[in-house]
């Protein structure tokens, strides 16, 4: 589901947590100001340990 929304710098600043969760729930959000365009888009944080691996690896107790 890409919904790609053009911001100005005002909307982004005045709504920056909808702009995060635009950016992970729909996709990469434009930020447009007189210096250029900016993309923000979310990336997967590969360094924390994946919850379901760590889980297949504990030991069965009981």
């Amino acid at each position: 589901m890409d919904s790609r929304k053009i911001w100005t710098t005002e909307e982004a600043q005045g709504d920056f947590v909808r702009v995060l969760r635009d950016a992970r729930e729909a996709g990469p959000q434009e930020i447009h100001d007189i210096t250029g365009v900016y993309e923000l888009k979310v990336r997967l944080d590969r360094t924390k340990p994946d919850a379901a691996d760590f889980l297949a690896r504990r030991p069965v107790k009981g």
